[in-house]
């Protein structure tokens, strides 16, 4: 009686023990810390996770001081361990996004690429028009507005008179 009671507290032990070990290798098994994609180009991330056995989810676009085309925010965060061919979102930054654009309509257009060049604004586009009402080389108008802030700054500059 003594040995059949010793094989059965065995076998529930041994049964607790292989269930442990069985759960413990399914829920944490196959899991792999997440590299640290901040800062990184979109491209270069996705290659970093792909050796890892991960894939990129892109989930949206912002503005921040990471450069352009680079991660500026992801989830799950770097360090956390997850199981391999999971998607980690990442967030794109869309470069710096100025508040405020200084107005330089109304202003020749070499004064007003020296602004914009002092402040860090790169011009997008430049289009160039014949105009009864402005001299040569003045500014007409800018895109985006003064207020309206953006990262870039398109010009539309008078090209004077039309000459007939």
């Amino acid at each position: 009686m003594l040995k059949k009671f010793l094989y059965i507290i065995i076998a529930i032990a041994g049964g607790f023990l292989s269930g442990y070990l069985l759960l413990t290798f399914i829920v944490l098994g196959g899991t792999t810390e997440v590299p640290d994609l901040i800062g990184k180009d979109i491209v270069v991330a996705n290659q970093i996770l792909k050796e890892k056995g991960f894939y990129i989810r892109i989930e949206g676009y912002e503005y921040s001081e990471a450069p352009t085309g680079t991660v500026s925010k992801q989830n799950p965060p770097a360090g956390a361990k997850i199981k391999s061919g999971r998607e980690i979102g990442v967030i794109v930054s869309k470069g710096l996004r100025f508040n405020i654009l200084p107005d330089v309509t109304g202003i020749n257009y070499e004064e007003a690429e020296k602004i914009l060049n002092e402040k860090g604004i790169p011009i997008e586009q430049i289009i160039y028009i014949h105009s009864e009402i402005y001299p040569e080389k003045i500014v007409i108008a800018q895109r985006p507005e003064p207020q309206e802030g953006g990262k870039s700054i398109k010009l539309l500059v008078s090209k004077g008179r039309r000459e007939d």
